[in-house]
């Protein structure tokens, strides 16, 4: 019954993801950005991994961590094409901001997740340099869509979307604590976001 919920809810996330990778490629059509095109393939490979990832060995139950976790994966699907304001820095943005991704979620494989939960620690790759960087490079492709599709409300969702992926980072540490391999990679990885800053 467990294995069931735990599929139907992949197949839930994967079919809501599905939908921006949908539209950034409708956009990328009707304008030629390849932005759009970039933010499309990021976003595939999650529907990818959701639809394969492994079960959880412990899940966090706070209902607070689930809130943070939803919010902070799905709120990025409210951005919306808007006036460009300088899609060369956009653009690049979110080309460094996809590669750091996929590299990252690629080395993650099948222990991704949305609220905190553990599986296989991974210590090696990109997460030598920080403990975050699937939310590091969230942050880049954020900021990088809202240069290339400036409004007021793109602004407001990705300065709300940063402050979640912040917390969303604090809450997952703090659930994988209880791990002392965790404990132990925190000590050996001092940078949770960027490296020698945070």
């Amino acid at each position: 019954m467990v294995i069931m919920r735990s599929l139907i809810g992949n197949i839930i996330i994967a079919a809501f993801l599905s939908v921006f990778v949908f539209v950034s490629v409708r956009q990328f059509y009707a304008t030629g950005d390849v932005g759009y095109i970039l933010v499309a393939v990021n976003e595939a490979v999650y529907v990818v991994l959701y639809l394969l990832r492994e079960h959880a060995v412990a899940t966090s139950t706070s209902k607070f961590d689930w809130a943070i976790a939803f919010s902070a994966t799905f709120l990025a699907t409210l951005l919306r094409p808007a006036n460009p304001y300088t899609i060369l820095i956009g653009d690049t943005l979110i080309v460094i901001g996809t590669v750091v991704n996929i590299v990252s979620v690629l080395y993650l494989n099948r222990s991704i997740g949305i609220v905190p939960a553990e599986r296989s620690i991974k210590t090696g790759g990109i997460y030598r340099y920080v403990r975050h960087p699937m939310y590091s490079s969230g942050i880049l492709i954020l900021f990088g869509y809202l240069l290339a599709n400036v409004s007021l409300a793109n602004a407001l969702i990705v300065l709300a979307n940063t402050a979640l992926l912040c917390i969303r980072a604090e809450r997952e540490e703090l659930f994988l604590s209880r791990n002392e391999l965790y404990r132990a990679y925190v000590a050996n990885t001092p940078w949770q976001l960027l490296p020698f800053v945070y």
